[in-house]
């Protein structure tokens, strides 16, 4: 069977998943500013790393020539797809807006679907099912992330929403090495979840 094109992304997810958990956890046993900075980078560059591997499945999606994980041919969506730099120029041209030149928040499920709905691309059952998932845990990671990127009483009261911290107003990043009910860690069920959509999605 061919290898699929989506190995790579998938295994650049899974390497700078496990390395940023990995911080996070180490840098949380020992509190400190310097340390808090890191694992505030860790949430923002873990929900980065989504959105690049987003984008990357559309595209390759897109351009076709290759297998799904279980080994079903994906065509090119258009013939005015010629490679994989061609995708975004063909999807933004499907946008009302004429000379619309930035692309859609590759994180954001709705907005990723969309585009693979507008490229027509013919996976597309599979990856909305599984990167509109219920399960991901894709929109918490966005909802803190915000927080720590852009400090506010609103951000807060988003992060918080997520149940994740002690604090009803404040989001501690600390805990997110704390454990789950189920036993692992907040970060650990995370970067699992992250995987678990990621691997569906190649199907």
């Amino acid at each position: 069977m061919p290898t699929s094109r989506f190995n790579r992304p998938l295994t650049r997810l899974k390497k700078e998943a496990v390395w940023l958990q990995r911080e996070l956890v180490q840098a949380s046993s020992v509190n400190g500013r310097d340390k808090q900075l890191i694992c505030e980078m860790v949430v923002i560059r873990l929900h980065d790393a989504w959105a690049r591997f987003c984008r990357e499945l559309v595209i390759l999606s897109a351009y076709g020539h290759t297998v799904t994980f279980g080994g079903i041919k994906i065509n090119p969506s258009s013939a005015a797809i010629t490679s994989c730099k061609s995708v975004v120029p063909v999807l933004l041209s499907t946008y009302k807006r004429k000379g619309r030149s930035f692309e859609p928040r590759w994180f954001d499920a709705g907005e990723c679907v969309d585009a693979a709905k507008r490229l027509s691309i013919m996976n597309l059952s599979t990856v909305a099912g599984a990167i509109g998932s219920t399960n991901s845990p894709a929109d918490d990671i966005r909802r803190v992330r915000n927080f720590y990127a852009h400090r506010a009483k609103d951000t807060a009261t988003k992060a918080t929403a997520t149940n994740l911290f002690s604090a009803p107003t404040h989001p501690t990043v600390f805990e997110l090495a704390g454990y789950t009910s189920g036993g692992t860690r907040i970060i650990e069920s995370w970067v699992a979840g992250l995987i678990i959509v990621a691997t569906a999605a190649g199907q």
